[in-house]
């Protein structure tokens, strides 16, 4: 794919907003997959591997250092999920296969995820927070939307379906 992921991002304000330059989707922590067997669709709750060169003025005050997102992708079908025991560290690829679809792929020495899905991804979720020991993303987390804030100062357990469902 000649694209980045972040050009399928949608809305593309919010990445844009944080980084000078998207980084590539290596190293990145999968926190979560979650399956909607409404959509289909198919939900990873990932750490990016670089924080955001231009964080708001809080995050910095915080001292925060991950930058943790949801991508929502659409019309999934051909799952093929083996290994998972989370969080796993991963490179996620995603690559043109055919009109208006992609091939996603993760892997990692513990787990492997490919599916095919629609070419829009959508991005919700973000917040920032401190990893904590283990890697663990239990502590706060400051939220960038203004419901997310409000509602939420660390990520809700899954029993929460408004967090995980929509984006």
């Amino acid at each position: 794919m000649n694209r980045s992921w972040a050009d399928l991002v949608q809305p593309a304000a919010q990445l844009n907003a944080l980084y000078t330059s998207v980084p590539p989707l290596v190293s990145v922590t999968v926190r979560s997959i979650r399956l909607d067997r409404f959509g289909p669709s198919l939900t990873l709750r990932i750490d990016l591997p670089v924080f955001p060169q231009k964080p708001p003025q809080e995050w910095s005050a915080a001292g925060l250092d991950r930058l943790q997102c949801q991508l929502r992708f659409t019309a999934v079908e051909h799952l093929d999920l083996t290994g998972w025991n989370p969080p796993a560290t991963a490179d996620v690829g995603l690559e043109e296969c055919g009109a208006r679809r992609i091939r996603v792929t993760a892997h990692s020495r513990s787990f492997g995820l490919t599916f095919e899905a629609a070419d829009t991804v959508l991005i919700g979720h973000l917040s920032a927070f401190t990893a904590g020991e283990g890697e663990t993303d239990a502590g706060p987390h400051q939220f960038v939307a203004k419901l997310d804030a409000h509602r939420f100062d660390r990520i809700p357990g899954s029993e929460e379906r408004t967090f995980y469902e929509r984006i």
